[in-house]
């Protein structure tokens, strides 16, 4: 890796190195590329372990009818529109 490819990896990762850094770096990363190929020579696979929970939640036993509560909870919004929509303040960021 050259100092040209360190420090198109710095711009990229949006990092200031100074030459001294970059020196560092010409020694440092193909000695990390190589530990990571070992990782990946390793191989082997993963297995994940779901435990005695399958499924957190409950049934529903007694589900109401949809809409039952909706009169109530429009007139309880601070803000309503006539549609029943929750009116919020406008917040529109500009950068």
């Amino acid at each position: 890796m050259t100092d040209i490819d360190i420090r198109k990896l710095a711009k990229l990762s949006r990092i200031e190195v100074s030459d001294s850094e970059v020196e560092q770096l010409e020694k440092q990363i193909p000695e990390i590329l190589s530990f990571v190929e070992q990782i990946q020579d390793a191989g082997g696979e993963v297995k994940k372990e779901t435990g005695d929970h399958y499924n957190v939640f409950r049934e529903d036993e007694n589900p109401h009818e949809s809409g039952v509560y909706s009169e109530d909870l429009i007139e309880a919004m601070p803000k309503h529109s006539e549609d029943g929509y929750l009116q919020v303040k406008k917040i529109i960021a500009q950068d």
